[in-house]
């Protein structure tokens, strides 16, 4: 089923920790899905300097957001939903969407976490997602499938998705994950499944985004390396101006190009250490693209076997 905009208001926006601010909205009784929600991808529009973009309510939405000009559409971005509390008879449905604070209250802060940050009750903005008949929701990338255990990786950007799975985690799986944090202080505290790990992994002043995740991983693939693949690639120069390419890649859509898509797959120890394993890995671009490098070309792990999601590129404008 399509998203459909919904007008949500702010109901209230509270800092549950250093680097993360909580956005409860209402106007959401319509929305979905009405199953599990995992990691379910949303688009928020946010206002812009002429404030919201108005949408007819027949026709394609996205349609009319590009039409507009372009200091008229506010700024759309992806977040996943931390909670959805659908309508009951003491209230109406609320929506939690955990903002990450990336250099609030400076110029590197992107629009929408200054937005979070500023908002009070009251205010507005779109939120683009699945109308509530919608069963599953067709932005859940975890994707299992008859894996038997799971490997999570993910910065702060991804911890949101990471709590609603670990929220929803399925009785008979294993899984592990790694969360790279800027503050160990914005670790949340969980009932976890016995059947489910998390490690938290602080990133220190010395490190960049995502560079103890791939270290993790390097260390998940250190008993073979043929290809020679799991070192760190060599920086690339931060860009304002260049869009940023997003890669994602599921078990059933790819926007990688693969220029060794050729060569057959890899057979290593490691591969077959992990034959009954998912990986979800999200988070910075760069990140995303060197683990992915190492797991798929490196290891050798098939590739219905991955979701890859860049959220966003450091030193280039936000993904949305």
């Amino acid at each position: 089923m399509a998203f459909v905009p919904f007008a949500a208001t702010v109901k209230s926006s509270t800092r549950i920790s250093p680097n993360f601010q909580r956005v409860t909205f209402t106007g959401v009784d319509d929305m979905g899905p009405a199953g599990q929600i995992m990691d379910l991808r949303i688009k928020l529009v946010i206002p812009g300097q002429h404030g919201l973009p108005q949408f007819a309510q027949d026709g394609d939405w996205y349609e009319q957001w590009k039409a507009l000009e372009p200091d008229k559409r506010g700024y759309m971005r992806t977040y996943s939903i931390r909670q959805l509390r659908h309508a009951h008879a003491h209230g109406p449905a609320e929506l939690d969407i955990d903002f990450a604070l990336h250099g609030i209250g400076t110029a590197a802060s992107g629009p929408a976490a200054t937005w979070a940050v500023e908002a009070q009750p009251g205010d507005e903005l779109y939120v683009i997602a699945p109308q509530k008949e919608d069963p599953s929701g067709p932005g859940i990338e975890f994707q299992p499938g008859d894996a038997q255990e799971v490997i999570i990786m993910g910065d702060e950007t991804a911890l949101p998705a990471m709590l609603r799975i670990a929220d929803e985690w399925p009785k008979t799986l294993r899984g592990t994950m790694y969360c790279e944090l800027v503050d160990i202080d914005d670790a949340q505290h969980l009932d976890l499944p016995p059947n489910l790990t998390v490690n938290w992994v602080p990133r220190s002043q010395e490190h960049t985004y995502g560079d103890m995740l791939v270290e993790s991983a390097s260390r998940l693939c250190e008993a073979d390396n043929p290809r020679g693949e799991f070192s760190l690639p060599e920086p690339t120069p931060p860009s304002d101006t260049e869009p940023s390419p997003l890669i994602w890649e599921t078990p059933q859509h790819s926007t990688v190009r693969d220029e060794e898509e050729d060569i057959p797959p890899v057979s290593s120890t490691v591969a077959e250490r992990f034959a009954n394993t998912y990986f979800w890995i999200a988070g910075e671009a760069t990140m995303v693209t060197t683990i992915r490098r190492m797991l798929v070309k490196g290891a050798g792990i098939p590739r219905h076997r991955v979701s890859f999601m860049g959220y966003w590129k450091k030193g280039a404008t936000a993904l949305g």
